[in-house]
């Protein structure tokens, strides 16, 4: 009898606390348990221009991103633009350093020149995307209130949401997003694929729009912009601190 006990226990899976706490959570509250002062999560940006001709990518971007006790305390983004014949000049490289609501940017778009060996310039905002961050992805699964937004309009397969949310429903529940955004728009559609990992946690988030109106220079009828987003590293130490001081072009001479 107690060989056959065993028998039958060894074909069945026990899962530990922990991995039961994680299936019987959902991803919004998973995703608040990771909100702790010193831990984060890093990320990966692919923005590519989508035409009847094929996709081209434009610009990739990274990213560390730093937790506090309520939320996003500071982030470290550096984006790479892509090179080629054809490119947009407002697509070129960028590193955003953000401690709290002030932001620290070198290169990209409209860089202001310091004097000789300060190439940080300081914003006195909140800014973690830059300026390339209107052109890059607008949606960030990392928020708990955004994460909220796609799992409860999505259409769930597994791990898997597909759905759509309108530019004007993330200006409203997004920070990121409103810092990404170059004006509010209302009801023009966002289409989202997002897939959680075995942790229950946002893992690739795949988002495309029209570029009529998102693009500089740009936006043929039907057009679009296609990001793609992957996250890692959920949990992970970082510390995040501004460039050094004297480094740091404040605008005073």
């Amino acid at each position: 009898m107690k060989q056959v006990v065993a028998v039958l226990l060894a074909g069945v899976s026990i899962a530990t606390p922990a991995q039961a706490a994680v299936a019987s959570s959902d991803p919004v509250s998973t995703l608040k348990s990771q909100i702790i002062a010193g831990k984060g999560v890093t990320f990966t940006d692919i923005t590519s221009y989508v035409q009847l001709s094929g996709k081209t990518k434009v610009m990739s971007r990274r990213g560390r991103l730093q937790y506090g006790k309520s939320g996003l305390a500071a982030s470290d983004v550096s984006v790479k633009a892509a090179k080629g014949r054809g490119m947009s000049s407002v697509f070129v490289d960028e590193h955003v350093i953000t401690v709290g609501k002030v932001s620290y940017r070198k290169g990209g778009l409209f860089a202001e020149r310091g004097p000789e060996g300060k190439p940080w310039i300081k914003i006195n905002k909140w800014l973690p995307v830059g300026l390339s961050g209107a052109f890059s992805q607008p949606v960030h699964a990392t928020e708990p209130g955004t994460l909220k937004a796609l799992i409860s309009a999505g259409k769930r397969s597994g791990r898997t949401y597909k759905g759509t949310v309108t530019f004007g429903q993330l200006w409203k529940i997004s920070p990121w997003a409103r810092a990404s955004l170059v004006r509010k728009e209302s009801d023009e559609l966002v289409h989202y694929t997002l897939t959680l990992g075995s942790d229950n946690l946002p893992s690739k988030l795949v988002t495309t729009y029209l570029t009529e109106g998102h693009w500089p220079g740009r936006g043929t009828a039907g057009d679009e912009i296609h990001n793609e987003t992957v996250y890692k590293g959920w949990g992970g130490r970082h510390t995040i601190t501004p460039p050094p001081a004297s480094q740091v072009h404040t605008g005073k001479k």
